[in-house]
């Protein structure tokens, strides 16, 4: 279940998250299906910013995540940002469960369907949220790479196997990567790629997918149109035998 963050990953993603502003639009398509009042839980949260962009929309966020170096940027932001209603815990979600059971928990593009599934049943009483990817091939690589498993698609069919009802939808948003230098794109590219030898990917192999940006830090950016799936469901329905 746990990711392994590389410090050149959470720059890159810090940088995207703060140039474009992805997690606000996120946390609109989700604010419908969230109860009035309600303690969320952003489970497996990384660096955050999704967790600050659902404080705004509910009464209070509890953001959940293994990993220390992420969180540090939430940490941060929080303290410069001066919330109140944000709990940030560091570790395993399996081993922290709530006092009192969440009101919601969303699980962006984090955790199987199985693993989701009993985590909620476990800490949460009310409306469970997957964010989950919905394209067919990997967003960063120079060749069509197969996304594989954990999609939109894929949770659909397995919750239809369990018998289970659920809502779902599904919306496109931007997700780009803005770059400093096309050195930086490159190295992105290598740091993500799923192509073959990505120590040979070279200027050359990226400059054509950059567009230039009005911004004088990121004069490049990578355009990526995100194509994601919402698949909402209530924890009285999730059967309790999940292994």
């Amino acid at each position: 279940m746990m990711f392994l963050w590389k410090p050149k990953m959470i720059d890159y993603m810090k940088d995207a998250y703060e140039f474009h502003s992805a997690h606000h639009r996120l946390a609109e398509n989700v604010e419908a299906y969230l109860p009035k009042l309600a303690h969320v839980c952003d489970a497996g949260c990384g660096l955050g910013y999704f967790s600050l962009a659902l404080a705004n929309r509910c009464e209070y966020v509890t953001a959940v995540d293994i990993a220390h170096s992420p969180l540090e940027i939430l940490r941060e932001n929080v303290n410069q940002l001066g919330y109140q209603n944000i709990e940030i815990i560091e570790g395993d979600i399996l081993q922290k469960p709530p006092v009192k059971p969440y009101d919601a928990m969303v699980f962006s593009f984090f955790g199987t369907v199985n693993e989701t599934l009993k985590i909620a049943k476990e800490q949460c009483n009310g409306t469970v949220l997957m964010l989950k990817k919905n394209s067919a091939f990997h967003r960063v690589s120079l060749t069509k790479q197969v996304v594989g498993r954990h999609t939109y698609k894929s949770t659909r069919e397995q919750l239809e196997q369990y018998g289970m009802p659920f809502r779902y939808e599904s919306f496109s948003i931007e997700m780009g990567q803005p770059f400093k230098s096309i050195e930086t794109a490159v190295d992105f590219f290598k740091l993500y790629c799923r192509d073959g030898h990505p120590e040979a990917i070279g200027i050359a192999d990226v400059a054509d997918k950059l567009i230039r940006s009005t911004s004088d830090v990121f004069p490049y950016y990578l355009p990526m149109a995100r194509e994601v799936g919402l698949v909402v469901l209530n924890t009285e329905d999730i059967p309790g035998d999940i292994e």
